[in-house]
């Protein structure tokens, strides 16, 4: 099949999706191909983007529907996935796409799609084929990790010893992020309550802090220590000793609701997505990242610190897929399958973040 060479948007009329074409757009990338199960979506969110910008259209695709997939991923040169939920969207898009050899960027996908995409030999494919996949372009994974690499190279810290990480906030729940809420355990997917140290996962090292208070939250906020699979590569790229990683909650009915459905092995998303809601009607929207890195004690005050705060945490993973999509286009990946954090430059994310309207940032 010919290409149109199109920049085609899976879910690009969704929250994150949404973010992407408008940075695309404003990028001057084009032809832009908004792609989903309604078209009309698509074609709104067309309409309201600015008349002297690129050339964009829509098409219906539906992710169970492989021969619309492929006729879609054979339009494209680039395809960003930001369709979800994405453990169970899986590697149906990117392995169209490979198919149709374009390039893929997906703005969650992290491990378990790695693992499917590299099975017998699907790495060395992308790369024999000269495609690139990149995954977890999003803000957890993706910035969550790619943050604190930028303060540990930015700052005049010698012998960093230790990193914590608080990342969370207060935020509605689209139904696809609900069910990656849901589905995202396991241990391929991290470990409750462990820490990283001395080079390896230590089960049951760390409790709950109640009631914190930091610079990236404007009220005191609950953390639940979680050592994601990212945490776990992040340590191991940077050489950190120590890695204490926190799922951070504003409000209470988000984690209560949450541990009840984990506790019942629940898939149903109604009723996470009504306790965000919840959450966000008593204690306003607002998401934020924090680091502190530690020198010579791992219990002594940061050396260095990272701030972030948003609004919204749909156009900070906007910000990084729309980020990996423009550095996938111009070359500069290698082929292959990769995560962003390990392809993208930390440096020039932080750069790029702070010239943009998602998010304020700070290194202290």
């Amino acid at each position: 099949m010919q290409h149109t060479e199109a920049i085609g948007v899976m879910g690009g009329y969704g929250a994150v999706g949404g973010a992407v074409v408008r940075r695309l757009h404003r990028a001057g990338v084009h032809p832009l191909l908004v792609a989903g199960r309604d078209p009309d979506r698509a074609e709104a969110l067309i309409a309201g983007l600015p008349e002297e910008g690129p050339d964009a259209s829509a098409t219906a695709v539906d992710l169970t529907d492989s021969d619309a997939l492929d006729r879609f991923a054979a339009r494209c040169r680039l395809v960003v996935n930001c369709a979800g939920p994405s453990y169970r969207v899986l590697d149906a898009v990117a392995q169209a796409a490979l198919r149709h050899g374009a390039d893929y960027v997906d703005a969650a996908g992290d491990d378990p799609v790695r693992t499917l995409l590299s099975a017998d030999g699907g790495a060395e494919r992308w790369a024999a084929a000269g495609r690139v996949a990149v995954l977890s372009a999003g803000v957890l994974p993706g910035l969550s990790s790619l943050l604190p690499r930028a303060l540990a190279a930015s700052t005049p810290v010698t012998g960093a010893v230790a990193l914590d990480a608080y990342i969370g906030g207060v935020a509605p729940l689209t139904p696809a992020a609900a069910g990656d809420v849901l589905l995202g355990r396991g241990p391929e997917h991290g470990t409750s309550g462990a820490a990283w140290r001395d080079g390896r996962i230590q089960e049951r090292a760390l409790a709950p802090r109640r009631g914190m208070r930091l610079d990236a939250f404007p009220a005191p906020v609950d953390a639940f220590p979680f050592l994601s699979a990212e945490a776990v590569r992040l340590a191991r790229a940077t050489g950190i000793g120590q890695v204490r990683w926190y799922n951070v909650f504003g409000g209470g009915r988000l984690a209560e609701e949450l541990a009840m459905a984990w506790a019942l092995d629940s898939t149903e998303t109604a009723e996470l997505v009504a306790a965000a809601d919840e959450d966000v009607r008593r204690h306003g929207a607002w998401y934020g990242q924090e680091f502190h890195l530690r020198a010579g004690t791992a219990d002594g005050p940061p050396a260095a610190r990272l701030v972030l705060r948003a609004a919204d945490s749909y156009e900070l993973s906007g910000f990084l897929a729309a980020a990996a999509g423009l550095h996938t286009l111009r070359g500069a990946v290698a082929p292959g399958v990769h995560f962003a954090a390990d392809v993208l430059d930390p440096a020039r994310v932080v750069e790029d973040l702070a010239a943009d309207d998602a998010a304020e940032l700070q290194m202290l």
